[in-house]
């Protein structure tokens, strides 16, 4: 399987990709820019794409992922607890094919993920903060 990992290089992702290839036998691709991710994803279609969206590009990229291929598979990764999705988590499991792990879960959750996306639910569903009209009002009301 095809997958784009979107995030730093350091040893750490280095060490995760290169576990994940010699584990399952699946072609990763490390990227940690926007552009070279993008442009990765039009040209190849990576089955899954994996995404720590709170490094600088992460989020952009996963904006640009699904508003090419709504149904893309994804995983976003992160030791963050905020939700990936503005909208919250209702919003994300009715829209998109997105699934959450944290980054100190083993290399064994992340490859059991990839290789049963489709039958695991998110682990994160209604979890994370929840999405309401007034955080809308809020941020309008003081400019941000």
């Amino acid at each position: 399987m095809k997958i784009l990992f979107v995030d730093n290089k350091s040893i750490q992702n280095s060490i995760r990709t290169g576990l994940m290839e010699q584990m399952s036998n699946h072609e990763v691709h490390l990227i940690d820019n926007a552009d070279e991710a993008l442009e990765f994803f039009s040209k190849e279609r990576p089955e899954i794409v994996i995404v720590e969206f709170t490094v600088d590009f992460g989020l952009e990229v996963m904006h640009h992922v699904l508003a090419l291929n709504p149904s893309q598979h994804i995983i976003s990764l992160s030791d963050s607890l905020d939700c990936s999705e503005h909208f919250g988590c209702d919003f994300c499991l009715e829209h998109f094919r997105k699934k959450r792990i944290l980054k100190h879960q083993g290399i064994h959750d992340l490859l059991y993920l990839i290789d049963n996306f489709s039958q695991m639910p998110c682990e994160f569903a209604h979890k994370l903060n929840p999405y309401s009209p007034a955080q809308d009002k809020t941020s309008t009301e003081h400019g941000s």
